[in-house]
């Protein structure tokens, strides 16, 4: 059956110029679009840098377990940060060519041979270099999208050489279908159970919060910043942020801004991570939030 649907999708596709994943949508009522999604990819795939790019991103579960072995610093990268080191704006982070510079810089340091070992280490997608796990995205059309768009970009920025961690530790509920979630967030809590935590944070993200990720730290402080343009206040945030006992884990939740923070206040000796979304991303999980493309456009969406 499958296959009588591929040929006949395949004749579809030749007939009516389908390939065009845009122009695909607008057939949405008929049974074949799936397949015509699929068809399309596979064929832009058949070019791509990216299929063949041996990049070393450690899974998830593996990735949570590094942080906790080695307890490192870290700095999450995804298509936000890139949109901005390559010139473009965030609803919550306009342009700045300092921070674009800054993002770059911290990015590119895993091309360093003195830092493939470093206690700080830079995440990306697995996403973006695995593609295995596709079929389990809620919205895989973003992803291939972003991955066709930017693949010279992608490509030129990982370093095959250097382990990354996945910068999709922080919000798996709000990315897959499917997985084993309630294992995944008492994976992770492992990093900071019975630590004391400084979280520095947008004066607005724990508002609505219902069910707090981090109640099972030791104690918790909250350093709060701008929500919005967090960069532009930056040196305010360094300053209160040195403040911070260096016994204590930092959280950063700060957008773009988080990555500067962890990378500046780990070169001082403190264990600073990135983990933008998972506050978010564990409320939502507790309450059983539907996965669907609304609710992840808020969840995206600046607080």
């Amino acid at each position: 059956m499958f296959l009588k649907t591929f040929y006949k999708n395949i004749k579809f596709l030749c007939k009516n110029n389908l390939w065009d994943i845009k122009r695909a949508s607008e057939w949405a009522t008929l049974e074949a679009v799936s397949e015509i999604r699929k068809l399309r990819l596979f064929k832009e795939m058949q070019q791509h840098k990216l299929l063949s790019f041996n990049a070393n991103v450690l899974n998830y579960d593996e990735s949570i377990d590094y942080i906790i072995e080695n307890k490192c610093s870290l700095c999450r990268f995804g298509d936000g940060e890139f949109n901005l080191i390559n010139g473009g704006n965030l609803s919550f982070q306009t342009y700045s060519p300092l921070l674009a510079k800054r993002l770059k810089e911290i990015l590119m340091s895993c091309f360093d041979s003195s830092n493939l070992n470093s206690n700080i280490r830079v995440a990306i997608s697995r996403l973006y270099y695995n593609f295995s796990d596709w079929n389990n995205l809620i919205f895989p059309r973003f992803f291939e999208e972003f991955v066709i768009a930017n693949e010279n970009f992608l490509a030129e920025v990982c370093n095959p050489k250097y382990t990354y961690i996945s910068t999709e530790i922080s919000q798996l509920y709000h990315i897959f279908k499917d997985y084993d979630f309630a294992s995944y967030f008492e994976h992770i809590k492992k990093i900071w159970k019975d630590r004391d935590v400084a979280i520095i944070c947008g004066d607005r993200i724990f508002n609505n919060i219902e069910h707090n990720i981090f109640d099972c730290a030791k104690s918790v402080e909250y350093i709060y910043a701008p929500s919005a343009c967090a960069f532009d206040q930056y040196d305010e945030i360094l300053e209160k942020a040195k403040r911070i006992p260096k016994e204590k884990l930092v959280i950063a939740i700060l957008g773009p801004t988080a990555k500067i923070i962890a990378w500046d206040l780990s070169q001082l000796g403190y264990q600073t991570l990135d983990f933008g979304h998972i506050a978010k991303d564990y409320n939502s999980f507790m309450k059983k939030d539907p996965q669907n493309i609304e609710n992840i456009q808020n969840f995206f969406d600046k607080d």
